[in-house]
């Protein structure tokens, strides 16, 4: 060994201890970095969770046809090795879970087995529930039976054979969009693509809470617009058309809302055509409330226009300015009168002379001021009424 061999390892040992040393310092300097605002960790990825249909076959094509969805189908035969590898590795598929919660899922299979119970979340609490304990997505097994013998019917081969596994893939009006039928597990990404190209195919559908709701804003709108609610039925029709573009619903909504339109038309015309001499204060009135009502609406300026022009007719600008100031009054008696409620009777003794003013003079609510707060009126100098 030379010279120079000899002294690097002679040193050896001193450069170890000061790397061992310097390592602690290293990871707390990291620490401290992460403490004082560094890269927080990853947070974990939220798993997605199967869903399944947990009724009959027909049911379930019913339940797509309204919502726009395709169906897929795992048949999964009970106790048999193939059938078992699918159940473990095509369910449990967070990747396909995830593409397929745009449609409907059915899982079929024919067994019977114990039920476990497991920890759930519910409205934010925790609590436990019984399940199946080789299918825990349902709640009982009768539930992943249900639609077997419907599947058997339509699927099984010539010789009476169903093929298990199996996928099918339906589309939302019950035909044949895709099937894998070797009796092998596919991979999981080959039924992903059948399940896409399915949900690309029919366009956009409905969710389970989307339908509820598209259901009970039709049930709205027809019996609003059978009472001529004009604004209101519209205002259901579009609340439609806003969740589908592309369902039977969509179709009844789009075909409703012009009736509902012209409604709203036919009524404000008949506002206008009253704001005469005469009967411009009533009219100018019920304008004033349906502008409110019309907003958001293809009309709203529509009315704007027309209360602007009200405004600036010569021969009626005396009843609106009328009916204006009695409008105002009615609101200074109206907030008297909830002070007084309140037990505020030094804001509302405030309110109620400022009513029983010069410039509230004739005015209704002026002369119901009067009647209530005789006191106060006779202290401003206003007579009560005879």
């Amino acid at each position: 060994m030379t010279t120079a061999c000899s002294a690097l390892w002679a040193l050896a040992p001193a450069v170890l201890l000061a790397l061992c040393a310097l390592e602690p310092l290293q990871k707390g300097g990291t620490k401290d970095k992460e403490k004082k605002g560094g890269t927080p960790p990853k947070a974990a990825a939220v798993v997605p969770v199967l869903q399944p249909w947990k009724g009959k076959l027909e049911d379930a094509k019913a339940s797509a046809k309204e919502r726009n969805v395709p169906i897929l189908v795992h048949v999964i035969l009970e106790a048999e090795e193939s059938n078992d590898q699918y159940r473990e590795k095509i369910l449990s598929d967070a990747d396909l879970v995830k593409r397929s919660a745009g449609a409907l899922v059915i899982v079929a299979n024919n067994g019977s087995h114990e039920r476990k119970r497991i920890e759930v979340v519910v409205d934010g609490e925790k609590t436990t529930r019984e399940v199946c304990a080789v299918y825990p997505m349902f709640d009982a097994c009768a539930q992943h039976q249900a639609p077997w013998d419907e599947i058997y019917r339509d699927y099984h081969e010539d010789d009476g054979d169903l093929k298990c596994p199996q996928t099918i893939v339906l589309a939302p009006d019950g035909t044949e969009a895709g099937r894998i039928n070797t009796s092998n597990v596919p991979e999981p990404g080959e039924i992903g693509a059948l399940v896409v190209a399915a949900i690309a195919k029919a366009g956009p559908g409905l969710t389970e809470d989307q339908l509820a709701l598209v259901k009970r804003r039709l049930e709205e709108g027809r019996r609003l617009a059978a009472d001529a609610k004009w604004v209101d039925a519209w205002k259901s029709w579009t609340a439609v058309l806003a969740i589908t573009q592309k369902s039977p619903f969509a179709e009844e909504a789009r075909r409703e809302e012009p009736k509902a339109l012209a409604g709203m038309q036919a009524e404000l015309e008949r506002i206008a055509a009253l704001l005469v001499p005469g009967t411009a204060a009533k009219a100018y009135a019920d304008l004033t409330r349906f502008a409110t009502e019309l907003a958001g609406t293809p009309l709203e300026k529509d009315v704007a226009a027309r209360l602007r022009k009200a405004e600036a007719d010569k021969a009626i600008q005396p009843e609106i300015k009328a009916w204006r100031l009695s409008n105002e009054a009615d609101a200074l008696l109206r907030e008297a009168n909830d002070l007084t409620d309140g037990g505020d009777a030094k804001k509302a003794e405030k309110v109620v002379r400022r009513l029983l003013g010069a410039r509230y003079a004739g005015t209704p609510a002026q002369e119901t001021a009067r009647k209530l707060w005789p006191e106060i009126a006779a202290e401003v100098g206003a007579t009560p009424p005879k």
